[in-house]
């Protein structure tokens, strides 16, 4: 019997600042993403981010960001960014999409520009 494995993400990152490539690479490599992106009209959503955060050597690091803020585009009504994630209660259906850039970034305890996500967010 054959088993296959899918992976799917949700958001893209553009790293800004000096240094680094792509999402801020740290030599093992990093990217933050938001990954649940649906919320309903009505009901509390939350969506904290998440980083791929690896070490020189290529294991597990930990990660830390100091904040966020919509850099351009638009959240869903009722939603807002606190220490870094997505929140609230959307009041309107529809599909927003924003670019939200996390700052003060560290990754295996290595500091990291910027990063800017691509977010698009599906209310129904």
């Amino acid at each position: 019997m054959k088993r296959w494995l899918v992976v799917m993400l949700a958001a893209c990152t553009h790293a800004s600042g000096a240094g680094g490539g792509p999402g801020g690479d740290t030599g093992g490599g990093f990217r933050v993403f938001y990954p649940d992106t649906s919320a309903k009209v009505g009901k509390h959503f939350q969506a904290k981010p998440s980083a791929d955060c690896k070490r020189d050597d290529g294991t597990d690091a930990r990660w830390a960001a100091t904040g966020a803020r919509v850099a351009s585009g638009e959240l869903p009504p009722g939603l807002v960014i606190e220490d870094a994630a997505i929140g609230g209660v959307a009041t309107k259906a529809g599909t927003y999409s924003a670019k939200i850039t996390v700052t003060g970034v560290t990754c295996a305890g290595k500091p990291q520009p910027d990063q800017t996500v691509d977010v698009t967010i599906a209310v129904k």
